[in-house]
């Protein structure tokens, strides 16, 4: 079972506020295994994906996605959105990348980031994450190792060399106007951890992840646990 598709559901029900309505032309930067361009295509918009993996690029392609094998700064043309689907943290430089994704865009076009603040991540965040990932794995559903103690400072370690929340939000205003931003849930898209591998019957899985996501979201609205996950969107 590919787990990459159980978040798909979530993100479109976030970027249906900000999209333009199809056939719009989309740009997916860092597109993966193509869950998401897959299903944006299902909703009639014309989407490119672009990743430099290979094996992502073949994935993706199998799932009937166009599909760029490239740097994004390597890719050419006009596009209504530039979508950049939790890929920009990696970037070397924001404003350079986020400059070049405004040459690929049409007159009005958007630049949109599904991303994750790693840096709002607090003592009981690391402690929802980590305990989580810890009942999976005892559960047998998930084979991940887990801190057992300075859980924050475990979860630092392990982000502070990707871009923080914040600065990819000021990049993309200086990149163009009408910035906009929604919080989001996004530990739970995280309890695998890198190099986590979920365990069969994996069917169980997204049961599971959807049942931490809803407690995530009860935590946030209560004020319990900060939103992590981040939308944001700008017009050129």
């Amino acid at each position: 079972m590919d787990l990459s598709t159980v978040a798909v559901p979530h993100t479109l029900a976030r970027l249906k506020s900000v999209l333009p309505a199809p056939p719009a032309r989309v740009l997916e930067a860092g597109c993966g295994r193509g869950a998401l361009a897959a299903a944006l295509n299902g909703l009639g918009y014309r989407v490119t994906g672009v990743d430099r993996s290979a094996e992502a690029a073949t994935a993706a392609r199998e799932r009937g996605v166009r599909v760029i094998e490239a740097d994004v700064h390597d890719v050419s043309g006009e596009y209504d959105v530039v979508l950049f689907t939790r890929s920009l943290h990696h970037a070397e430089d924001l404003d350079d990348i986020l400059a070049h994704a405004g040459t690929l865009l049409a007159p009005g076009g958007q630049v949109i980031i599904e991303e994750f603040a790693w840096e709002r991540v607090d003592e009981a965040a690391a402690a929802f994450l980590y305990d989580n990932r810890a009942l999976l794995t005892a559960a047998g559903l998930l084979d991940a190792g887990s801190p057992t103690e300075h859980l924050l400072d475990a979860w630092v370690a392990g982000h502070e060399s990707l871009h923080q929340g914040a600065a990819m939000l000021a990049a993309l205003g200086r990149a163009g106007s009408g910035l906009t931003t929604v919080d989001t849930a996004m530990l739970w898209r995280l309890v695998d951890g890198r190099g986590g591998v979920w365990t069969e019957p994996a069917t169980r899985a997204p049961d599971a992840l959807d049942a931490i996501r809803q407690a995530e979201e009860r935590r946030i609205a209560a004020g319990a646990l900060p939103p992590v996950g981040l939308l944001a969107s700008i017009h050129r």
